[in-house]
């Protein structure tokens, strides 16, 4: 196969590369798809980790919604975590380029960046796109690059432009349209990349945060279970790619974590109750909230509906009315527990308001008097019966002395009756 090549240069350093335009009869594995090249952002990313040398141990992170637009959480690869990170939950350090450290909760059992990475990613305007390569200098300590999506070098829009017209092609070849062969070699000037450091100050204007588009990539569906932990999206963030109780974690105020403030049995079963409304219901919460009011709070949920669940047709009015002012106050703070309230609701009208309702209350009210009654009958005939052996016994005794008693009694009256 034949390729018609774009000299960058022929003494370019690892930043500048050789890049290869098919020529005519171009038959490339249409088998990639977009998500499977590699962006711009993410090539230079590698070009810099591989700069970086083997003293330290590295990873690169490419930054999808759930990291910077709204769960504020990230998540690291669970074997660099199992072998380089503490296995108990730790403070650490994120050391940016300039020297300026940030301190964030390190939770171990999800393997993750929790309090404080809200903060890092504010004062570094991180955006959907960006590359970080966190460095391991240290045992709780990381040296972070930022590289971003918006700062590109003319490599890296050569890289694009090329990204781009091979998936035209392949496009074209799957659909049996011919494409053009380049006729003429075009070459670029090289231009010399400068320093991770250096570019990021030569590069004045940070990108503001973007606004999130309803459509996710598949690294976004890959990680789609941070975003199941935010407390702060104006939308309902359904649970998307959580399918096991091992992926669900509860995090509220955008970075703090409960798991370790409610009992794994009730965090179980909460996560069944999420999944049944395929949405996580702490989602809405108003920031801020005291983190144990809202551990109590999603105890108090479980623990209502199971007893919602558990209840018959003969529980109190007044019960119904409990569970549903607790359950008001909840959704006023921004719990999504408006279908636990339509339960009670209906639920009380069939239980009080309907006839075949009141005639089941009639029915266990007889029924369960009735039960009181024979148990009272029950008690009272086994007291009879100990009565009745009580006056066998005594009867007994009375016809044993009785001759003895009157003897006794004629002499004891003859003695109080004598003369003077």
């Amino acid at each position: 196969m034949k390729y018609d090549c774009l000299c960058l240069s022929s003494a370019c350093t690892n930043y500048e590369q050789t890049i290869c335009v098919l020529e005519q009869g171009l038959k490339e594995d249409t088998s990639k798809t977009p998500s499977q090249v590699k962006s711009p952002t993410l090539v230079r990313a590698e070009e810099v980790q591989s700069s970086l040398g083997q003293e330290f141990p590295t990873v690169l992170k490419s930054l999808v919604r759930s990291h910077v637009g709204s769960c504020f959480w990230m998540g690291l690869p669970v074997p660099f975590c199992k072998k380089y990170l503490p296995m108990k939950d730790t403070t650490v350090v994120l050391e940016d380029e300039s020297g300026e450290a940030f301190e964030v909760k390190y939770i171990s059992e999800k393997t993750g960046l929790s309090a404080g990475w809200r903060r890092f990613a504010g004062d570094h305007k991180l955006v959907e796109g960006d590359v970080l390569i966190f460095q391991l200098i240290a045992p709780d300590r990381f040296k972070v690059y930022v590289i971003r999506t918006n700062d590109l070098t003319d490599v890296d829009g050569a890289l694009s432009l090329l990204n781009l017209e091979i998936l035209a092609k392949q496009s074209d070849a799957a659909e049996g349209t011919p494409t053009t062969p380049k006729d003429n070699c075009k070459r670029k000037k090289p231009q010399k990349s400068l320093p991770l450091a250096m570019a990021q100050k030569k590069k004045q204007e940070k990108p503001q945060m973007e606004e999130q588009s309803g459509n996710d990539s598949d690294e976004v569906a890959s990680e789609v279970f941070d975003c199941s932990k935010s407390s702060s999206a104006l939308t309902v963030i359904s649970l998307g790619d959580v399918k096991t109780f091992e992926d669900f974690t509860i995090v509220v105020n955008n970075d703090e974590c409960l798991d370790s403030e409610i009992p794994v049995h009730v965090r179980r079963k909460y996560f069944e109750l999420c999944c049944t409304r395929n949405a996580v219901l702490h989602d809405s919460l108003l920031t801020g909230l005291y983190t144990k009011l809202v551990a109590a709070m999603i105890c108090e949920v479980v623990n209502i509906a199971d007893s919602i669940q558990a209840c018959t047709v003969i529980t109190g009015r007044g019960q119904f009315e409990l569970w549903d002012k607790s359950l008001n106050s909840f959704e006023l703070l921004g719990m999504n527990v408006g279908f636990l309230r339509t339960r009670v609701a209906r639920l009380r009208t069939l239980a009080f308001e309907s006839e075949g309702g009141s005639d089941a209350r009639r029915y266990w009210e007889a029924k369960e008097r009735l039960i009181q009654c024979e148990d009272e009958v029950r008690n009272l005939e086994a007291k009879i019966a100990k009565l009745r052996e009580a006056c066998d016994v005594y009867g007994k005794d009375v016809e044993a002395l009785r001759l003895k008693a009157e003897s006794y009694e004629l002499g004891f009256l003859e003695v109080a009756n004598a003369s003077w």
